[in-house]
This record gives structure tokens, sequence and C-alpha cells, in this order.
């Protein structure tokens, strides 16, 4: 089986010792030997550099360690989720999060009121960056999501419940130059630099009023991780809404972005056409008021 055969790779790679792995599996030295062969022949690649002496990954090795352990990660936690879902007889609900969505103000609030209106339903919760989010839901892998960017109209085939509108903040923090101006206007954006996510990253969907702000430079940040640190480290100044986590972080301020349009909604989605539980649900987080976040 090929996920056994990644495991046995994924020991091997982490101790760089067959016999040391055959231990660890408990089985024979032979067997991880023949499993290791055996994952080579199939996918056309040398895994492991073997002397008298010592193991080594090859550069092909070193790569599919990374991807085989987050793959086998996954498929233990999905085999111990059907595994309970089998034994307790309930139904599942899929529900994806925006990861770098406030668990406090959003995400929690939204889990813990699933919890108390579904008892008979086991809850798979899925904290996804925002690709993935997306092309999980289109892929029918999440009954709905709640994220945030105007880039869901351009979805296909779903239908969307706009929970609240946010606006736009420049946000910058108290290690930062502006810092220390007791106000300031558009123009001071001037010289200094904006810190950005990259185009399939955008929390924001921010559009033709994002170009009439002014900067110096661009640095644009892999994830929003990465720059809420560099925020913080005064490295640049942002264009955020107060959704995301860390967003009351209290060295951080904020200076309202000059612009009526400048705003971002968090959603729900789902597919068209849902389930009718599926519908009626998403109209009740709406109409709770869970998410309804100060300026």
């Amino acid at each position: 089986m090929l996920q056994q055969r990644i495991q046995t790779f994924l020991e091997v790679a982490n101790c760089l010792s067959f016999s040391t792995a055959a231990r660890n599996l408990y089985i024979s030295q032979q067997a991880v030997t023949k499993q290791i062969a055996s994952l080579e022949q199939e996918l056309g690649l040398r895994l492991f550099y073997r002397t008298t002496r010592q193991v080594t990954l090859t550069p092909a090795g070193s790569l599919l360690r990374d991807s085989f352990t987050q793959i086998n990660r996954q498929i233990r936690s999905d085999i111990r989720k059907a595994r309970e879902l089998n034994s307790s007889g309930k139904s599942l609900l899929r529900v994806g999060f925006l990861s770098s969505l406030s668990r406090k103000d959003i995400i929690l609030p939204i889990t813990d009121f699933l919890m108390q209106h579904c008892p008979d339903t086991a809850l798979d919760i899925r904290l996804l960056d925002f690709v993935v989010l997306r092309n999980s839901l289109l892929d029918d892998q999440l009954d709905f999501c709640v994220t945030t960017s105007n880039d869901w109209r351009f979805w296909p085939g779903i239908h969307t419940t706009v929970l609240q509108q946010k606006q736009f903040q420049v946000v910058y923090s108290a290690r930062h130059p502006l810092a220390a101006q007791k106000q300031i206007a558009l123009q001071d954006l001037a010289t200094h630099t904006q810190l950005t996510l990259p185009n399939d990253n955008m929390l924001s969907g921010i559009e033709q009023w994002g170009r009439k702000i002014p900067f110096s430079k661009v640095v644009a940040c892999p994830d929003i991780s990465t720059l809420m640190v560099r925020l913080e480290l005064g490295e640049g100044f942002a264009l955020l809404t107060k959704v995301i986590e860390g967003h009351d972080a209290p060295n951080l301020h904020y200076w309202p972005v000059p612009f009526p349009e400048a705003h971002a909604e968090i959603v729900c989605i789902c597919r068209e056409h849902p389930r009718e539980e599926i519908s009626a649900l998403i109209q009740q987080i709406a109409r709770s008021g869970l998410v309804h976040l100060g300026n």
C-alpha cells in the first residue's frame, strides 16, 4: 500500500538509518529496504544515497520528505475523523475558515454556534489559506466557508451571504515613524514602505481606491503572518481590515482610509442550490449577529 511505503520512507528520512527505522516500525530491515525500493521504482526516483557508513537523502528525497509529511499527516487525520464519524453515527458538516481570520472575533464564535445548534452533527473545521479554501469549496470538499475578499464575486456557481462589511484602514506600529505624528494625512504615506500580500493570497480585494494610496516602495510578504510580524517591527504600513488574527495587538495604530468605497465583506459562501439544512444554518449565522466587529 502506498501509504505504508510513505510512512516507511518518512521514518528512514527522519532517522537516516534503515536499521533504526526498522526497529521503530517493528518490522525487519529487509522489509524496510524492500518498501523503499518499491517506492523508488514507482516514483522513478532515487530517494537515498547509501554507503556502508551513512544514509543521506537525495535532493528529490529531501523535497518529497516535506511533501509526504504533509500528505501523511492529512491522511492520518482523515482516517481518525472517519473512524470517529463511523462510530458516532452522526452526519458530517464540513466548514472552512480563512486561516488568517481572527480566532476570538470570528472563528470561535461561529464554531461555538455550530456546536450548540448542531449537536447531532460531527464538525470538520478546516483553517485554510485563501487559495486552498476557494478550491476546496469549488471542489465540493466543504459545505460552506467563511472568508473575506472581494474576489469571491468571481467564483463560479456559488451563493454568498454577507455577514458584515469592514472599512479598510492604514495600519502601522508604534515603532513606525508615522506613530510619532499627532495626525497623518494621505500624502504622509508617500515616503514610507507599503507591506502587501501576493495577489492570490489577498485578504482584501483592494480595488481602484488602493491605487490612490501613495508609498515609496512595496514589499510583498508571502502570507499574513509574515506581514503582521514585519508590520509590528515597524518596517512599513499596510492596508487591512480589523478581521485578521492579531489586529488587536496593543502596539498597532489605525488610520481610516479616506475613501468610502474602501471596504471588504466578511462572507459565508456555499455552492449554488445548497441542501436545505445548510441554507437554513447559514441564515441563522447571519441573523445571530455573531460577526459584529467594532470599528
